[in-house]
């Protein structure tokens, strides 16, 4: 329940192990190794070493591979669940190298595909923008390629749709040996034939020009538009069917996509130990590594390069040396690491790891603020469900583990206030069977009686401040601080624990209370030199009391979600309810129940999360915890699509 303690690691290796190393320390999973570029400052180092250039082209077969399932998916889509479990595989399976090159050679084909399907779209578009713009002439029966006699000319033309085509056709009409006709209009265009003697062309043209006119030509078209346009259809009809056949290619090589995604595992673990190797130092011969592992680990990682014949040094961190930050708890406790993690890591330094003293408060005021039985078990069989079925690894693991366990606190806290779906035992009873039945709380039911709740809630609140208090003690007294903490914890214990004192003995409790004031008073400002700035300090100190009251209140939060839990679910009982022992009546009662009741889980699900989440972030963590930690990223085989099972060695 602690900081797992780090120890330094340096390994001097020759450079023709150097890829099989990185591959067994990766097996093992307890490594981080660390760029060691800044060691090219010491004159000494950089003497006799550089930095090493490692050439690969697993980053380039990854593209590939990303290219080919993205082809799958859009063209030969397999639904599955975000719950469907990784498909397991051995270790010698998953680095068979035939399968790597088989699978590499089926991405090729599936990519060289794609190309010539994204070419026959490019053409298929090309041909519909032709075919787009003979389509407003395809009532005319003149070829559009002709230009008729030696005395006149065929010409094509269009002026804007906004432009009246009457005026036009008159001025054209009022020119002799010319013939203007519209052939047709969009909401764009009038699409016209001029006909003219060439004597009265230009004249023609110039007029026209003036209402709006512009002349269009056909380049390499022959024929009547309608003739063309056949002829795209059948061009268009070929690029479909040969799309269909590609297509159908792509889809046929649907089941080679457990390959490619197994593949795509192998090569971004290969791509991964690329960019380790580009960033560490070497010798003509040699190799040089460092990095971080848990102290407990070194035995393993120690036979490991004994056996590889590597030099190798462990020694502990040094005074300006920040190691990364690796949490062990109990495995009960491990979910909640991920309400840390959302906040910050601690430091190295601080040796305090705050999930075995926050997990035991967030578990009681999550079942404490939800407070139902038929939402715990809800919670609970969803958390089971996703762990059986999708045997989820990281966040998900520990967010379903986690429902598990807060489920069994909401079960247990809906027992104590009585609520079962809120009160629709009796709601039910009542109203559709004529006989009310009743489940007494074990405790007191908050709805009727919420002040006890209230009370609850405060004692519950203190005692997790004066946990956060004393963790800061600890931490101060770890530092050799023994006397800071009493003058800035001890004392606060004995101001706020008098009122505490007072409830049973009001004399008593004033006078712990007085004693603590006095020696924060005297104490707080203990820096300073001069008693005016000393008391000044104090006085200041005292009044951040006020804080703690506000902190103590914040707690009441579990007061308020529980009630809205339960004033939701009476209301959406009373509404299933409404439609009495009909039929429709029964009807009536399903629909509303589930659908009200999921509603009202949904929304205070996440309520309650964000709720006990700020408790244990503002009020807990503020107390105590040192943030600025960096996360420990060892080497490690991860994969995505595949769960790697490891055989012994």
């Amino acid at each position: 329940m602690s900081i797992v303690k780090m120890s330094r690691l340096r390994i001097i290796a020759p450079q023709n192990i150097r890829r099989s190393l990185l591959s067994e320390l990766a097996r093992i999973g307890c490594v981080e190794i660390d760029h060691s570029a800044d060691i090219l400052a010491d004159p000494q180092w950089s003497a006799v070493l550089h930095r090493l250039d490692e050439v690969g082209d697993s980053a380039k077969k990854l593209t590939t591979l990303t290219s080919a399932l993205e082809a799958l998916s859009k063209y030969a889509p397999i639904k599955t669940s975000f719950l469907s479990p990784r498909r397991q595989i051995t270790e010698q399976a998953f680095k068979d190298p035939h399968q790597v090159e088989e699978a590499m050679a089926a991405a090729e084909q599936l990519n060289t595909h794609m190309r010539q399907i994204a070419s026959n779209y490019a053409e298929e578009g090309r041909l519909a923008a032709r075919k787009a713009a003979l389509v407003p002439w395809k009532s005319m029966d003149i070829p559009l390629g002709t230009e008729y006699g030696t005395q006149f000319k065929v010409l094509f033309g269009v002026c804007p749709a906004a432009i009246p085509v009457e005026s036009i056709l008159e001025t054209a009409s009022a020119l002799e040996g010319c013939s203007l006709t519209l052939v047709s209009s969009d909401r764009e265009q009038h699409y016209l034939l001029l006909v003219a003697h060439l004597g009265i062309l230009d004249e023609a043209l110039d007029q026209l020009k003036a209402r709006g006119f512009s002349l269009v030509t056909f380049k390499d078209v022959q024929g009547t538009a309608a003739d063309n346009i056949a002829q795209l259809d059948r061009q268009l009809a070929d690029l479909d069917r040969q799309r269909g056949q590609l297509i159908g290619q792509v889809q046929g090589m649907a089941s080679q996509k457990a390959s490619l995604e197994q593949t795509l595992d192998v090569l971004t673990i290969e791509s991964h130990r690329e960019d380790v190797l580009n960033g560490l130092m070497a010798t003509a011969k040699t190799v040089y590594l460092e990095g971080w592992l848990p102290s407990d680990s070194e035995a393993a990682v120690a036979a490991l390069l004994e056996k590889q014949g590597c030099a190798y040094e462990f020694s502990a961190p040094t005074d300006d040396e920040e190691p990364p930050v690796l949490l062990h708890d109990p495995v009960l406790m491990q979910p909640y690491g991920m309400v840390s993690d959302l906040y910050a890591l601690p430091t190295y330094r601080s040796n305090l790891d705050p999930v075995p003293f926050m997990a035991p408060f967030f578990f009681i005021f999550f079942g404490l603020m939800m407070a139902d039985v038929g939402y715990g078990i809800l919670i609970s069989l969803g958390g089971y469900y996703i762990l059986k079925k999708a045997r989820p690894q990281g966040g998900l693991r520990d967010m379903a583990m986690m429902a598990v366990q807060c489920g069994i606190s909401t079960i247990f806290w809906g027992v104590m206030f009585g609520s079962y779906f809120g009160n629709i035992v009796y709601a039910f009873s009542s109203n559709m069977l004529g006989h009310p039945v009743t489940i007494n709380p074990v405790l007191f039911d908050p709805m009727t009686n919420p002040i006890p709740l209230f009370i609850i809630s405060i004692v519950f609140g203190v005692i997790q401040l004066f946990t956060g208090m004393g963790l800061n003690a600890y931490g101060m007294i770890r530092r050799g601080d023994v006397l800071g903490a009493v003058y800035d914890i001890g004392f606060w214990y004995l101001l706020l624990g008098g009122f505490i004192v007072c409830i049973i003995n009001v004399k008593l409790g004033l006078a712990i209370s007085a004693a603590g004031a006095l020696g924060i008073l005297l104490m707080a400002g203990r820096s300073h030199k001069s008693i005016i700035r000393r008391l000044l300090s104090g006085l200041g100190s005292l009044y951040g009391s006020t804080s703690y009251l506000s902190d103590v209140l914040s707690y009441s939060r579990l007061l308020a979600l529980s009630l809205a839990t339960a004033v939701i679910a009476q209301v959406m009982n009373t509404m299933a309810t409404l439609g009495g022992k009909s039929v429709i009546g029964w009807i009536f009662f399903f629909l509303i129940f589930i659908i009200g009741h999921l509603f009202n889980l949904a929304i205070n699900l996440l309520g309650t999360f964000v709720h006990t989440s700020r408790l244990q972030y503002i009020e807990f963590f503020g107390k105590f915890f040192e943030s600025g930690g960096r996360r420990f990223a060892p080497l490690y085989n991860k994969t995505k699509f595949v769960e790697v099972i490891k055989e012994g060695k």
